[in-house]
């Protein structure tokens, strides 16, 4: 059975894997690829089960044209190269040996040329696969097969904020309002990969004491600012219970974390003190806000960092998370 893992809190200073989602899982890439966009996907062969595919697909799935299937072969020990064309498999390339073991850990990373894919197995070059098909018009990452995935990366410029920051001013300085057609997506139990920056999704069920909101993803390489918040509705003109404000260099602040709330369209008082600042650019994060009686409790790769007292109650109120500005999301879920 191929699985999907992340990280969730269990308990104090202890993080593990929580329940798994099984795969085949198809991942929508917003904007498409461009030269320089990488795919990194870390995980762990099965013992007992012989191959698993990578796809780069027009669609969510290999009905749709596909113009990159790799596809490591345990039986064969070969890793098969090739595209889907209008319902049709094309020439199959086999050369380069087989790099993975059964019951081993891998990395495999996707890096999108001008006129090739570069694949790289485990940090070492193993293949290129020349462009037969517009690369700017893959849409999703499709995995299947037996395999356990660890993580999922998506690096490069093709996710970009349409909005326009306000100017400073002396309440935590606000974004102007979504760009049309931005998604809002619904409720799900399970994980949200790779979404669109900005980005709204609702909390599945009731935020209670035990809840925990898990987001992963990295600052654009030159970033200004991004930010998280827990709202009481899908727009910004709804409360915030927490305005989590990621700023680099904005205003008169660097590598600075404010932490506020949102009540009848005005913020209050700002919360400052951090003993480091955990964020870089470039550099994947992993933020786990857990939600307790009296405080909202919030981690950066799997390190306290701050907490923050409730401010809007019953924290029940609380029904939504956003997340926009200079940030590409990885992943989205909740525990």
């Amino acid at each position: 059975m191929a699985s999907v893992t992340s990280l969730v809190h269990r308990g104090h200073g202890a993080y593990e894997p929580p329940d798994m989602v099984n795969l085949p899982f198809s991942a929508h890439i917003p904007g498409g690829l461009i030269v320089g966009t990488e795919i990194i996907i870390t995980g762990r062969t099965d013992p007992k089960f012989d191959n698993f595919s990578v796809n780069l697909c027009y669609g969510h799935n290999l009905d749709s044209n596909t113009p990159l299937h790799f596809n490591p072969r345990f039986g064969s020990k070969v890793v098969v190269r090739t595209h889907r064309l209008n319902g049709k498999w094309q020439t199959e390339e086999r050369s380069g040996g087989f790099p993975f073991a059964q019951d081993s850990n891998f990395e495999i990373r996707i890096e999108v040329k001008q006129y090739e894919f570069a694949i790289y197995v485990n940090h070492l070059q193993f293949c290129t696969f020349k462009h037969h098909q517009c690369k700017e018009s893959v849409q999703y990452i499709y995995i299947n097969g037996q395999i356990l995935i660890h993580d999922l990366q998506l690096r490069g410029g093709q996710v970009r904020y349409d909005g326009k920051y306000s100017q400073p001013t002396s309440k935590p300085p606000e974004y102007s309002p979504y760009p049309t057609g931005v998604l809002s997506y619904p409720v799900s139990n399970g994980p949200i990969m790779i979404p669109p920056v900005p980005f709204t999704t609702a909390i599945p069920g009731e935020v209670i004491p035990g809840r925990l909101i898990f987001i992963k993803g990295a600052a654009y390489s030159k970033p200004t600012r991004f930010t998280i918040n827990l709202a009481c509705g899908p727009h910004d003109s709804y409360n915030f219970p927490l305005h989590f404000d990621v700023r680099f260099a904005f205003g008169s602040d660097r590598n600075q974390v404010v932490r506020t709330h949102k009540q009848g369209g005005s913020y209050a008082t700002e919360e400052r003190h951090q003993e480091y600042f955990p964020f870089f650019p470039s550099a994947t994060f992993e933020l786990m806000i857990l939600v307790e009686k009296n405080s909202f409790k919030i981690a950066v790769n799997n390190k306290h960092f701050t907490e923050f007292i409730h401010r809007i109650l019953p924290i029940q109120r609380t029904t939504h998370v956003m997340v926009l500005g200079d940030v590409q999301l990885h992943e989205v879920r909740f525990q």
